[in-house]
């Protein structure tokens, strides 16, 4: 009896040794998209897409009353004009000369409903 409480220490010794040396893997990745961005760097917005004022051009208010410009060639927007979706991007690169605070690159569309109301 004492060698088999022996062995069970020695190996639950060993056991506990080598989980409290291996690193917590998933604790220290981050989730990351398509592109290799870090998720947190991403806004998801639910809103209406309605057409922009040149032909290409997309946007979307969030509840907040915040207008975002929509770029990007991953997701087809077209399709979804006068839906209420659900938008993920990450701010787009700024133009020369203008700021990208209100234009987003959209990473991924779900449509929430057909209609805006």
């Amino acid at each position: 009896m004492f060698v088999r409480t022996k062995l069970f220490v020695s190996l639950s010794a060993l056991f506990l040794g080598v989980v409290l040396l291996v690193p917590p893997t998933r604790a220290l990745t981050q989730d990351k998209n398509a592109d290799g961005q870090a998720k947190k760097d991403n806004i998801t917005i639910t809103g209406c897409l309605a057409k922009g004022a040149a032909d290409g051009e997309f946007t979307i208010a969030g509840p907040d009353g915040t207008s975002y410009q929509l770029t990007g060639t991953k997701v087809t927007l077209k399709d979804h004009v006068g839906h209420k979706v659900t938008i993920t991007g990450k701010p787009a690169k700024a133009d020369e000369g203008g700021s990208s605070a209100a234009k987003l690159e959209v990473t991924n569309l779900k449509m929430v409903s057909t209609t805006c109301s």
